[in-house]
């Protein structure tokens, strides 16, 4: 297990969540949760997770730029087209929610082959 994944872990225990991997056998399991809301300056949300493959787990972080919808992914140690991956199914995500002001969802959860 490598250093960011034991720090997400505690991040996850902390908040009184509990991690649980569920591997996909081919593809990639995106599994993000909504933890952090900033206001000012129109506002961001922020989702953490991982990217979750066959034989290894990525942290992740998208941030939502509120009123726009904007996407912004950082994913530890894996390829540039996981990230913006992620980026594009939260954006379709939160797509609806922002565009008419309602929450955004808590928990987003897919799989790509």
């Amino acid at each position: 297990m490598n250093d960011d994944r034991a720090g997400w872990e505690r991040c996850y225990q902390r908040a009184g969540r509990r991690l649980e991997v569920s591997r996909p056998s081919a593809g990639v399991r995106y599994v993000l949760e909504r933890v952090e809301e900033v206001q000012g300056g129109g506002g961001r949300v922020v989702y953490r997770g991982f990217a979750h493959l066959p034989d290894q787990d990525l942290p992740l972080s998208v941030e939502v730029e509120l009123p726009g919808g904007a996407t912004h992914p950082s994913l530890s140690g894996g390829p540039e087209e996981l990230a913006k991956a992620a980026a594009a199914l939260v954006r379709s995500a939160t797509k609806t929610a922002v565009a008419t002001g309602t929450a955004l969802p808590r928990k987003i959860v897919r799989w790509r082959g």
